[in-house]
C-alpha cells in the first residue's frame, strides 16, 4: 500500500539519516529507475534529499515535532526494530504543482 502512495513518501532512522523505505514516487522526483538507483544516488542518507541551504531548517522543524509545513508531513515513532524513525510525506512546491 504505501509503494504506491500518491505522494513522495520515505521512513528514515533518526540516530543516522539512514533511509530505510522510499515509495515509487519518491524515485519519479529523483527520477530512479529503482530502489538501488535511489540508494546508489542518494547514498541512503536522508541529508541527500535535502537542499543544503533548507537542512538546518529541516532538522530543526523535525526536531520541534511540526507536523508539517509547506512542502513537507513528518512524524516521529518509536519501532521495538528500527528505534526512532520518521515517516515522511513531501509535495511538492508550489510552482512544481
Amino acid at each position: 500500500m504505501a509503494v504506491n502512495l500518491p505522494g513522495a513518501f520515505f521512513i528514515y532512522r533518526v540516530d543516522d539519516g539512514k533511509i530505510l523505505f522510499a515509495n515509487r514516487e519518491l524515485m519519479w522526483i529523483t527520477e530512479c529507475s529503482s530502489m538501488e538507483v535511489f540508494i546508489e544516488f542518494i547514498g541512503r542518507k536522508v541529508k541527500s534529499l535535502i537542499a543544503p541551504e533548507d537542512y538546518a531548517e529541516a532538522v530543526e522543524s523535525c526536531d520541534q515535532q511540526v507536523g508539517d509545513s509547506d512542502d513537507a508531513v513528518a512524524h516521529m515513532v518509536k519501532n521495538p526494530y528500527f528505534g526512532q524513525i520518521y515517516y515522511v510525506i513531501l509535495s511538492p512546491k508550489p510552482e512544481q504543482k
